[in-house]
């Protein structure tokens, strides 16, 4: 799946099930060809269009969070949100959406949805420019990368594609691997290479190795001219959101799925790695670089790899040379997210790091409960007996599930200290904002063939990754399908209700949001796309 806790096999047959069985709602809507005009790199070329590989052009948000050390942090203030979007826009289809939308040097905008469908819209007032559908391919489980003059993007199926900006059009493909997990995965481009985690091809692995069926257990490095391949390492625990960061001095850092840090060289080479103290808990969080610190987030006692157990969170930072540990802070709730990396209003030009944290999302009731009834009284009594609970789950939500907290908190990136602390009101939904809505129509329309590559629920983070503006403003997006904007005015060390400002986009997130000059654009997970302008 995406960013979220991996799926086990039985969320397989599950899906299977519902997917082959007769429809019980209006069949979804035939999907239009209007999105597909690109799916074998026939688009017509736009007039002015640059094809020049050279270009050497600077994006405003190339990939997710925004820079190489995936800091998330940007020097431009951004638009209040409570005054609401300049536009919107709806991706059709019903397609997942958990990949953080793109900034191009002009101020364009690309979503890429997980049925392999990308959009380029003008940043200015959303006007379509280009659509690309990645058809037969499979779908797109991460998040795509902008690199000079073409978009590159990895799919279920091993592909990797590289579209060019201007047109859409397919510069090249190259299968690079029969299968890449369904993990929302970020690609790392540096000095000439693109680093990417897949599921190891090897036969003897596969059958040996039980998490090859579930997660990324090898890092590749390839050539970014034309996917060629380079090197292979095999880290010591699988990925999960594999993201890597560098500073383009030759090397890389990325964390496993148990929140082990390493560093390596662009040449594939181990220079150090630090273990975790806890190897059987899990995360979906991800390691980031800041002045010579390298910031990761794990869990104890929890995490995906532990259905049902709520452990707590555990931020641990290192020496970025070496791997010596420096300091950790644990977490009152777990942590499953990125920190970003920024200047905060009222941190006196102090570095901080805003963490978000809480238990990731699970399933609708019709899904949960539904892996074990069917293999017990089959699909059509499972059915007949849970259709009620869903539509209940839906009116009466809190009777399904139990309160989670979550927090936000803000931290002195050199020492670790609290600069403040916000508790949120308690999480109590069965699954993330619009899961649960929307699970019958995407079974429709992979049952109906209309939208084969899409997934029927979204399971994203408790939260997406956060990031700082130039204002010294938090922008965290969560499971609830709210953005949240938060700013110790007086500087107290206190959040007071004034100085936290919020707005409801709909569904859940795992999309960081993205940042350009006077423009903040957000995604949540049924792809209703928000840009907020100056």
């Amino acid at each position: 799946m995406p960013a979220m806790p991996a799926m086990p096999a039985m969320w397989r047959l599950l899906g299977a099930c519902l997917a082959v069985q007769p429809a019980w709602q209006a069949v979804a809507t035939e999907a239009t060809e209007a999105a597909e005009t690109c799916a074998t790199g026939h688009c017509e070329p736009k007039e002015g269009a640059s094809s020049s590989s050279g270009s050497g052009r600077q994006h405003w948000w190339p990939y997710q969070k925004g820079t190489p050390g995936r800091t998330g942090y940007s020097p431009y203030a951004m638009p209040d949100i409570t005054k609401g979007p300049a536009w919107t826009q709806e991706a059709p289809h019903g397609d997942v959406v958990r990949s953080t939308p793109l900034i191009d040097d002009q101020k364009n905008i690309y979503v890429t949805t997980v049925a392999g469908r990308t959009y380029k819209l003008s940043g200015m007032d959303g006007k379509p420019l280009w659509s690309h559908y990645t058809g037969s391919r499979g779908s797109v489980p991460g998040v795509p990368s902008l690199w000079d003059s073409v978009m590159l993007m990895l799919t279920k199926n091993g592909f990797l594609i590289a579209l060019d900006l201007d047109t859409g059009v397919e510069r090249w493909e190259k299968q690079i691997v029969p299968q890449v997990a369904a993990s929302c995965d970020c690609g790392l481009m540096t000095q000439g290479i693109l680093v990417v985690a897949v599921m190891d091809p090897e036969p003897l692995k596969l059958w040996t190795d039980p998490n090859t069926f579930r997660w990324n257990n090898r890092i590749l490095g390839l050539s970014l001219d034309d996917g060629s391949f380079r090197w292979s390492f095999a880290p010591k625990q699988p990925t999960y959101n594999f993201q890597g960061s560098t500073i383009h001095d030759g090397t890389f850092v990325f964390q496993d799925v148990t929140g082990g840090v390493y560093r390596m060289s662009t040449e594939g080479r181990l220079i150090w790695h630090s273990a975790t103290p806890d190897r059987v808990s899990g995360t979906t969080a991800a390691a980031v670089i800041h002045d010579g610190r390298v910031f990761a987030v794990s869990n104890l006692g929890g995490g995906p790899q532990l259905y049902g157990t709520e452990g707590k969170g555990l931020l641990h930072v290192y020496g970025y040379e070496d791997g010596t540990f420096l300091w950790s802070q644990d977490l009152p709730y777990e942590g499953n997210q990125a920190v970003a990396v920024g200047d905060l209003v009222g941190s006196k030009s102090r570095a901080s790091l805003v963490l978000g944290m809480g238990k990731n999302p699970w399933l609708p009731v019709y899904a949960n409960w539904g892996m074990v009834l069917i293999p017990i009284i089959g699909f059509k009594a499972a059915k007949m007996f849970l259709l009620p609970f869903h539509w209940l789950s839906l009116s009466y939500p809190s009777l399904f599930a139990k309160k989670q907290g979550r927090s936000i908190v803000a931290l002195d990136a050199a020492t670790g200290n609290v600069l403040w602390y916000h508790e949120m009101e308690p999480y109590q939904r069965p699954a993330a904002m619009g899961d649960s809505e929307l699970l019958i129509e995407r079974y429709d329309s992979i049952a109906h063939g209309t939208n084969p590559n899409n997934d029927p629920w979204c399971l994203p983070d408790a939260n997406a990754q956060p990031v700082i503006d130039g204002a010294g403003t938090a922008l965290v997006p969560f499971q609830d399908g709210k953005i949240y904007a938060i700013r110790d005015e007086n500087g107290d060390g206190k959040i007071s209700p004034e100085e936290v400002k919020e707005h409801l986009v709909g569904a859940a997130f795992q999309a960081s949001p993205a940042l350009a000059p006077g423009l903040l654009a957000v995604v949540d997970c049924s792809g209703r796309l928000e840009v907020f302008r100056d």
